[in-house]
């Protein structure tokens, strides 16, 4: 066996070569998450509540109508029809017909059953008010002369409410952990990144927490009691537009749901957000492309031979603006096995949650109100600290026991006798939306 001998740099330069050689910094293959945190913040501040149970009121449409349980019959010229409730319905009312547009005049009020007598058209129980029809209150037709007022007609708000909902987060380090690593973080080491690690996962906590939460108290006036704040997509399906497609998405699916929304109320220059995986947005983006951008021969409709493609993140239609935002939670790693049966891509990505921005005008005329509100239990929106063990909160040796107690450092006396220190976090928040101006569509299945 023959030997090789090395000068001494050669045999220090061949040891280097076997040490690791890591970047400083640690990259994130996070996401990026608090899409809508943030927008909850851009519309204002988080509101300090005395209760955990917030409620906010609201007044609904004043029309009045109801539906038609059965056909028409007819007494003489008059009609009588049966609705679901007639409670909203007065005598002189001049009702129409929402398929038609005929109308008839309240004679009589009788449980359900109304009486209307004959207008300018006369009634046929084969085309007015059927069983399904929308009877719909239009407007009052008092006596010429000797008229008397009418009934009153009271109405209560509807009143909504949202849990605010304890959540947190802790972190700990042992006293062996405190120590140097080849990892640097922030200028220093790894040992001193558990703090905005644990700040970090918080923030993806709270986000989730807002978007899937569902309303509820549990296991109430036990030691076991905890809440739950309403999020996003529970509002929705209560009080908002949903709409469940069986098939892929198409622009008339889209531009539908705009629609419905649009129809919600007759205020214009409203601003709407969408918020959408990755998947949406790339189907959006390509329905929105083939529709609009039109080639012909080697030029096209938007911009001439130059143009490539399109990378589109707004879109308007009858008056209102909407915003496509990319929310990245949908995209998550954790949902990359739910895969849609309808598409055989992934479900959640392909999901859109349309938020109407616009402020809420009070119903007094007071001002407005925030269409996302975010309420906290009590003055702390948020509460944070350190609880030390035996390792302090800057070191464990006598010198910083003693700083402790001369009170001029950061070191702090032991609380247990476990060798750590933790990082504790709570928030008892919750957000309120006001879904009746918001939408989703998602896949069925």
């Amino acid at each position: 066996m023959s030997y090789t001998n090395l000068t001494s740099d050669r045999a220090i330069y061949v040891a280097g070569l076997q040490l690791p050689n890591k970047m400083e910094m640690v990259y994130s293959r996070d996401h990026g998450y608090n899409v809508l945190t943030q927008l909850a913040a851009m519309l204002g501040p988080s509101k300090s509540t005395p209760i955990a149970k917030v409620e906010v009121s609201s007044l609904g449409h004043q029309a009045v109508y109801s539906t038609c349980t059965a056909a028409g019959s007819l007494s003489g010229t008059d009609i009588l029809i049966t609705v679901s409730d007639s409670s909203g319905f007065r005598l002189n009312d001049v009702v129409i017909d929402g398929a038609t547009l005929v109308s008839g005049r309240v004679k009589t009020i009788a449980g359900n059953v109304i009486t209307l007598s004959e207008m300018a058209t006369a009634f046929s129980t084969s085309t007015h008010f059927k069983s399904g029809a929308t009877a719909i209150v239009n407007h009052d037709a008092s006596l010429n002369y000797d008229s008397v007022g009418k009934s009153t007609l009271r109405q209560v708000p509807t009143t909504d409410y949202t849990y605010t909902a304890v959540s947190r987060e802790s972190g700990s380090q042992t006293r062996r952990e405190r120590q140097s690593s080849f990892v640097q973080w922030k200028g220093g080491y790894w040992s001193d990144s558990w703090i905005d690690l644990t700040v970090q996962k918080y923030s993806n906590q709270l986000e989730r927490k807002y978007a899937f939460s569902e309303l509820g108290a549990y296991n109430v006036g036990t030691a076991n009691e905890y809440y739950q704040t309403e999020g996003l997509r529970s509002a929705i399906l209560k009080r908002g537009k949903y709409m469940s497609l069986s098939s892929d998405m198409t622009l008339n699916d889209f531009n539908d749901m705009i629609r419905e929304l649009q129809r919600v109320t007759a205020n214009g220059g409203r601003r709407m957000v969408c918020l959408m995986g990755i998947e949406a947005l790339g189907r959006l983006q390509t329905l929105v492309g083939d529709k609009y951008l039109v080639n012909t021969g080697s030029a096209n409709t938007f911009g001439g031979v130059s143009v490539q493609g399109l990378d589109i993140y707004k879109y308007q239609y009858v008056g209102l603006s909407l915003e496509f935002v990319h929310w990245t939670l949908l995209d998550d790693p954790s949902f990359a096995n739910v895969i849609s049966s309808v598409t055989g891509k992934p479900k959640h990505s392909s999901s859109i949650y349309f938020m109407d921005m616009t402020p809420l005008p009070a119903a007094d005329g007071s001002g407005f109100i925030n269409p996302i509100q975010k309420y906290h239990l009590n003055n702390d929106e948020l509460i944070a600290g350190f609880m030390p063990g035996l390792v302090g909160l800057k070191d464990s040796n006598p010198s910083a026991v003693k700083e402790a107690i001369a009170n001029v450092g950061s070191a702090s006396l032991i609380v247990s006798d476990q060798d750590n220190v933790s990082f504790h976090m709570l928030s008892d928040d919750g957000l309120y939306f006001a879904a009746d101006r918001f939408g989703l569509i998602e896949l069925a299945s």
